[in-house]
């Protein structure tokens, strides 16, 4: 069961700027990874480098980070049921380095629940440069079955994220109307590494904000070689990094999803 679907807001301001989603936003995505696609699914293998190394005449693409994405900041998901949405805040309070243990109580009134990012980030690799490094590059002879792959057209590069290290939780009761919180209890909670905030006066829409900028969005590249030969690379859409898991029961007769690292078609699961 997907956190969001194909025609949730969200979706489709990243899809509309060229981004796919993570659907549980992590710390350790970077561009120049290595993406293998195994049947239905993509899973992470390492750095580029690992596999080509670079050639005597162009280097590694240098990256550029930290480059504003305004048109992602302040876009919000579709309503989602509570269980998934706690299952999801989470994550994202645990990839920052705060604690959720205990955060479905003062939820507990909720039934829905939307997200927002803000203040995001872009790190990027240039595609020309890629290409460029790809046409000179070496592959390592130590890589037998990592080369494999790439003969058969089964890698993928990752050549942009974004990030931020703030986003704002709004749950609503069952009447669809925005529930009150008490935010001292929430920050001692998630803990000093997570801190939880208002945008405003109002105790409905809280904000959370880590140190550790999390990475939501993602582009690609699936790269072809041909005889040991690097030939094209082709940009990656409607793919999705999410974990694949199931539901489990919480008091209340919500839900949470538990899940297992894992990346998955967008077409997949929707």
């Amino acid at each position: 069961m997907p956190f969001w679907n194909c025609s949730d807001p969200f979706v489709n301001a990243l899809k509309s700027a060229g981004y796919n989603m993570v659907r549980l936003p992590k710390a350790d995505i970077r561009p120049m990874q290595l993406l293998y696609k195994n049947g239905d699914s993509l899973e992470r293998l390492g750095a580029v480098t690992k596999l080509l190394t670079a050639g005597e005449n162009i280097a590694v693409p240098s990256m550029t980070v930290d480059v504003q994405a305004a048109n992602i900041s302040g876009q919000r998901t579709s309503d989602m049921k509570i269980g998934l949405g706690l299952s999801l805040l989470g994550t994202v309070i645990g990839a920052m380095g705060g604690s959720s243990l205990g955060l479905e109580t003062e939820y507990k009134n909720a039934k829905t629940a939307a997200f927002e990012f803000y203040d995001v980030l872009e790190d990027r690799i240039e595609v020309v440069d890629l290409d460029q490094y790809l046409g000179d590059a070496d592959i390592n002879p130590a890589s037998v079955y990592v080369s494999k792959l790439l003969e058969a057209d089964k890698l993928f590069i990752t050549t942009a994220v974004i990030k931020s290290t703030k986003f704002t939780f709004e749950a609503k009761d069952s009447s669809g109307s925005s529930i009150s919180l008490n935010v001292p209890a929430i920050q001692g909670i998630v803990s000093g590494n997570v801190k939880v905030g208002t945008e405003s006066s109002a105790t409905t829409k809280l904000t959370y904000e880590g140190k550790i900028p999390l990475i939501f969005g993602f582009q690609a590249v699936q790269i072809y070689y041909e005889d040991g030969q690097y030939t094209s690379i082709k940009p990656s859409t409607g793919v999705t990094m999410k974990s694949v898991g199931v539901l489990q029961p919480l008091a209340g007769g919500r839900e949470r999803f538990v899940s297992d690292d894992t990346f998955v078609r967008l077409n997949d699961v929707i």
